[in-house]
């Protein structure tokens, strides 16, 4: 039996890419290259609590995107209060002096849903390399969009 382990950015491994899409318009609206390891962060403000959120997502070895970590000032609606469970991984909550910081340990979670805010309850997606992109800039308030990793068009494949 031969085990082979595939690790991207080898050769005939595909280069990556982060991906936006937007479903209504079923097309990718921003994309940037990306690697194993590398950190995208989403910033937002709580749409019932009009308080900022950050999100802090990982590129996985599996190509995937993995829970970091979470970050905001106050408790609210739909913000852990302390140590949870998911996906059998379980979170450090950590109060510090500015707010909450909850670790998610590297949960993969494979892609992100979410809707497009408004003005007052934006998104802001920091892609490594520090590439800002506004939701708003690429897709209409209400617009369902996906988080996704993919490899490039193109790129080489293993097999």
């Amino acid at each position: 039996m031969v085990c082979l382990l595939v690790i991207p950015g080898e050769v005939g491994i595909p280069e990556l890419r982060f991906e936006i899409v937007d479903h209504d318009a079923d097309s990718v609206v921003f994309d940037a290259p990306v690697a194993v390891g590398d950190e995208l962060r989403l910033r937002h403000t709580h749409s019932v609590h009009r308080r900022p959120v950050v999100e802090v997502f990982s590129v996985s070895r599996s190509w995937e995107l993995a829970m970091e970590e979470m970050r905001f000032d106050r408790m609210g609606a739909n913000l852990p209060s302390g140590p949870e469970t998911i996906g059998g991984v379980r979170t450090t909550f950590l109060a510090e002096g500015d707010g909450y910081r909850v670790l998610h340990h590297g949960r993969v979670l494979g892609t992100v849903e979410l809707m497009v805010g408004s003005a007052t309850v934006d998104h802001v997606l920091t892609a490594p390399g520090g590439q800002r992109v506004r939701l708003l800039d690429v897709a209409p308030s209400g617009t369902r969009v996906e988080l996704r990793i993919g490899p490039a068009p193109g790129s080489v494949t293993a097999g």
